[in-house]
């Protein structure tokens, strides 16, 4: 789950425990055999990654003053705002990335890849706003996601950093940084992300049966209207 603002305190220790979870979560090499540990997977690394990369980004630019800036409500409110909105942007696209792997590993037909998307694009969505409150969400992300699935190359999404290209260019979009700040900071800011996802890429790709998360997905599909 993202971190919801409140009070500054709660929201530095909430900060530092989710920290500590994320990388813990991310250290973990179990496999992913099923439906439910691939929704898991994209929801805890969306999460890591939309943090992480903001968070870092933001301490760099803030310099000294990054823990008053973070201890004010207001601006700490604004951050979490900016964090649920890369979160839905890195969910899309590192949903659309495994759903991509596993069609090319498991020989999917055509109309699977998206199906299988779709269902846990919704899922982690939800998981993982499930705390936030109701101005921050990210309104249409849903429906923006289907839209995407439909233009959706799934044999060159499965390539490299094709996936990738929304939560890059939103990091920036959201940031809550003026924008001559952003434009100064552009290529080093597109580096950080973009290294990042490179880890998470490979993990899912060791950690992942795709064989076992069709057989699951199929299961699942056929029980559904």
């Amino acid at each position: 789950m993202l971190i919801p603002a409140r009070r500054s305190e709660r929201f530095r220790r909430r900060l530092l425990e989710y920290l500590r979870a994320a990388f813990g979560e991310r250290m973990r090499r179990s496999g992913i055999a099923d439906v439910d540990a691939l929704s898991a997977f994209l929801r805890t690394r969306s999460a890591y990654i939309a943090q992480t990369a903001l968070y870092g980004y933001l301490k760099t630019r803030m310099g000294t003053s990054f823990r008053r800036h973070f201890e004010d409500e207001g601006f700490a409110d604004v951050i979490h705002g900016s964090t649920v909105k890369l979160y839905a942007s890195c969910l899309s696209d590192l949903t659309v990335f495994a759903a991509a792997t596993v069609a090319r590993d498991a020989a999917l037909a055509d109309d699977e890849p998206a199906a299988l998307a779709r269902h846990c694009f919704r899922e982690a969505f939800h998981a993982g706003l499930a705390e936030v409150a109701a101005r921050h969400l990210p309104e249409g992300a849903v429906d923006r996601f289907g839209a995407r699935l439909g233009l959706t190359d799934w044999a060159a999404a499965a390539v490299r950093e094709n996936a990738f290209r929304g939560s890059v260019d939103d990091l920036l979009r959201y940031a809550p940084v003026v924008d001559e700040f952003k434009q100064a900071d552009e290529a080093i800011v597109r580096n950080s992300i973009r290294f990042r996802w490179r880890d998470v890429r490979e993990q899912l790709r060791r950690r992942v049966d795709a064989a076992a998360v069709v057989e699951d997905w199929r299961q699942i599909a056929s029980r559904e209207p």
